[in-house]
């Protein structure tokens, strides 16, 4: 099961299970309780056993547990490979007031799950020496682009968001530590910019060979 099937399905079964009577737009529903939720072996780890082991993504593991399903599937044993950009602590540190108060939000909880996908590449585990100076760009869960580039050492993402640490392994995975989030909404579609080899994400088009795919 894919990582965007997975959410659709934690999220449809809170949809369809929960009271949604004080239910507000935009918002997503309370997992109910009792829901199964499958062991995991100790000597696996998963996407949320890393964020929660590390102090500089304390924010990132708070906010998780704020949208209906992200922790179920961020705990789940994937069957395929993924890549994962964890925003840090300094990342969210670096957004402003702004962002404080409209995550706070009921829309700003339905953006943040927008947000943690656009930070997620499934299929793919894309190392940093998958990088060079040559600015490129990878598809992300949201179906979105982000530019990449290497400069001195360095992966920078978007122009603006630098990789402080990477290529930290997880069970199917990989995961990069970076100092700015990745807002979906800042896209620009760049068509002339080569795309990092990666595999095709599904329902991302229908297909691959359209240029705009």
């Amino acid at each position: 099961m894919k990582f965007s099937r997975l959410i659709f399905t934690f999220l449809l079964a809170s949809t369809g299970l929960a009271d949604r009577s004080d239910r507000q737009a935009l918002t997503y529903a309370a997992l109910p309780e009792g829901i199964y939720t499958p062991s995991v072996n100790a000597s696996i780890t998963t996407l949320l056993d890393f964020i929660k082991s590390r102090s500089d993504l304390s924010i990132l593991a708070n906010l998780i547990t704020e949208c209906g399903g992200f922790s179920q599937a961020f705990h789940t044993i994937p069957t395929w490979s993924f890549t994962f950009f964890a925003p840090s602590n300094a990342a969210f540190n670096n957004t402003g007031a702004y962002f404080s108060t409209y995550a706070a939000t009921f829309k700003g909880k339905w953006w943040l799950g927008n947000l943690f996908q656009h930070h997620y590449i499934p299929n793919t585990q894309l190392k940093s020496s998958a990088f060079n100076s040559s600015y490129t760009r990878i598809q992300t869960g949201s179906f979105l682009y982000v530019g990449t580039q290497a400069l001195n050492g360095q992966l920078i993402l978007n122009n603006v968001s630098a990789v402080t640490s990477a290529d930290l392994p997880v069970t199917s995975g990989l995961v990069h530590i970076i100092d700015h989030i990745l807002d979906p909404s800042a896209q620009v579609f760049e068509p002339d910019v080569t795309k990092t080899s990666q595999s095709f994400i599904p329902g991302s088009c229908s297909n691959p060979l359209l240029p705009y795919c």
